[in-house]
């Protein structure tokens, strides 16, 4: 990236250096903080693609606790901008060092959307304690990706098939099943033997699909001689799921390439 060291410079001129020590793992920096008790990353957004963005466009940069591989990132810090002209798009992203735990994993994640449209993602680790500045190059999505909800939301999703099988029901002979809440983005409905619900997430693009995650979902606390292991499996599966898709009143659900669970519009 030497080619690119010249256009940075002038962008971060004028941005001032805190002395965040590198942590090439995404551990927390040793170096001392404010008497605010905050700290500072300091850096520049990028593409490599020979176009300007349209009017209103936005750049975000989230500084993210990515310790669970099976739960979704945390956000600790946002910064959001509508940039003008050319890039590089310099940021700086100011956190709450005593936040920070060293036995945890941290990146950094930036986005350029035009409204509900992901224009560029990064799709890289980006260590965000590697020393100022931090330079982050991310990629254009092939189409723009739309994120909207209404398409899942106003259904129950029940389940058809789980891991390539057909699905076993839950107590009381009931299939598991899916609702999706778009204003408060939130999903639940029935596991197998309890009621569960936690929030989703469709930021972010997919080589498949649309993206879509979930986070930890929370449930009741009821012991059944029936669906038990339904639940469990298919529990394990929301956490990996990473798209999805639709095809009528059918809907797929993706982890990585791999169809995972599929289910029908009831």
């Amino acid at each position: 990236m030497m080619h690119q060291r010249g256009w940075l410079r002038s962008a971060l001129m004028g941005l001032a250096v805190t002395g965040l020590v590198a942590c090439g793992d995404g551990a927390a920096p040793t170096a001392p903080t404010g008497v605010d008790g905050m700290d500072k990353i300091e850096g520049v957004v990028f593409y490599r693609e020979r176009m300007m963005l349209p009017p209103g466009a936005e750049v975000e940069v989230q500084l993210q606790d990515i310790s669970r591989a099976d739960a979704m990132a945390r956000v600790l810090a946002t910064v959001s901008q509508v940039p003008g002209g050319a890039p590089p798009y310099p940021f700086v992203i100011e956190y709450d060092a005593a936040g920070i735990d060293p036995r945890m994993r941290y990146a950094l994640r930036a986005t350029i959307s035009l409204g509900d449209q992901l224009m560029f993602t990064s799709n890289e680790y980006i260590d965000p304690f590697q020393g100022n500045p931090v330079e982050v190059l991310v990629q254009r999505v092939a189409e723009p990706v739309q994120r909207e909800t209404a398409v899942l939301e106003g259904r129950r999703w029940l389940l058809e098939t789980l891991a390539g099988k057909p699905a076993a029901r839950g107590a009381g002979d009931v299939p598991a099943d899916l609702q999706f809440d778009g204003d408060a983005m939130r999903a639940g409905g029935f596991s197998g033997c309890n009621r569960y619900t936690g929030g989703y997430s469709r930021d972010g693009a997919s080589g498949r699909g649309g993206a879509l995650a979930f986070k930890p979902m929370a449930g009741t606390l009821m012991a059944c001689q029936e669906g038990a292991e339904l639940e469990r499996e298919y529990l394990q599966m929301l956490g990996a799921v990473t798209a999805f898709t639709l095809e009528g009143d059918r809907l797929s659900l993706l982890a990585g390439p791999e169809v995972v669970a599929t289910f029908r519009a009831e």
